[in-house]
């Protein structure tokens, strides 16, 4: 059993700071059974579970309600109260209740401390190799299939259009290759973040062309694994050139997903 919260503890206490999401709670639950966890167990963090001293948590939810036997926590966490419970506390409490505790020490990739800011930083300056490579997965895009402007069918080039939570953090702007997940049926394709530069369009948008797909899927969730950053955006001068330049991406992707493809 994995025990999380929703929303970010973070944006109950300093709303303001609180970062963008490298998984939204759909997202967390299914890479978590994935991992062959039987539940997930959804607290919603609110300002009575952030006031709530850490003995409280302890004996309230750990002990009285999900009856722990043995709990496995990070080597920096802390919990309750202005975080002033911690490793201390819950090995006190461990012989208290009768519990075994287990500290998972800090894991290092490369030297660098591996920690879901830096993960955060990582991905903002685009060094996405170095992300995957971090969080030990694809990096997840899930949401609704939304009406787009039929630019991509006029490119020969039909897409998707998806619909990301606004607390969500998008990768840079740019081409990807991904693998993609409709209506219970596997696919990959190219995706692309950003604007449209070659249209005059400056807002971001997330859509993927996905290869094999002939039927309309609009208002479907879909779900997205972005492996590998191909290129940066280019503004072309017709609509011809980008069509070129999409052959061309969709080429190399062809390669990098063809075991997929065969």
């Amino acid at each position: 059993m994995v025990v999380t919260y929703e929303p970010h503890p973070q944006s109950v206490v300093a709303p303001g700071d609180a970062p963008l999401l490298l998984t939204t709670l759909e997202e967390k639950v299914k890479l978590l059974e994935k991992l062959g966890v039987e539940e997930t167990v959804v607290m919603n963090f609110d300002q009575d579970l952030r006031n709530s001293p850490p003995e409280d948590f302890i004996k309230d939810i750990l002990v009285d309600k999900l009856n722990v036997g043995e709990l496995v926590v990070g080597n920096d966490h802390a919990f309750g109260r202005n975080r002033s419970g911690g490793i201390g506390l819950l090995k006190q409490a461990g012989f208290q209740y009768g519990f075994e505790l287990e500290v998972v020490p800090a894991l290092f990739l490369n030297g660098v401390r591996i920690s879901s800011s830096h993960i955060r930083k990582m991905m903002k300056t685009g060094e996405f190799i170095e992300t995957i490579a971090m969080l030990g997965h694809p990096y997840p895009l899930t949401g609704q299939v939304i009406p787009g402007k039929g630019r991509g069918k006029n490119l020969d080039y039909p897409t998707i259009n998806l619909k990301i939570d606004p607390r969500k953090l998008l990768p840079v702007d740019g081409v990807y290759s991904a693998r993609v997940k409709l209506e219970d049926k596997n696919y990959v394709g190219m995706l692309y973040i950003g604007p449209k530069p070659t249209f005059g369009e400056v807002d971001r948008s997330v859509e993927i062309h996905v290869f094999g797909l002939e039927r309309d899927v609009v208002g479907s969730q879909a779900e997205a694994w972005v492996e590998n950053w191909v290129r940066e955006p280019k503004s072309f001068s017709d609509a011809r050139h980008l069509r070129e330049q999409i052959k061309s991406d969709e080429k190399v992707i062809k390669h990098m997903l063809q075991s997929d493809l065969s």
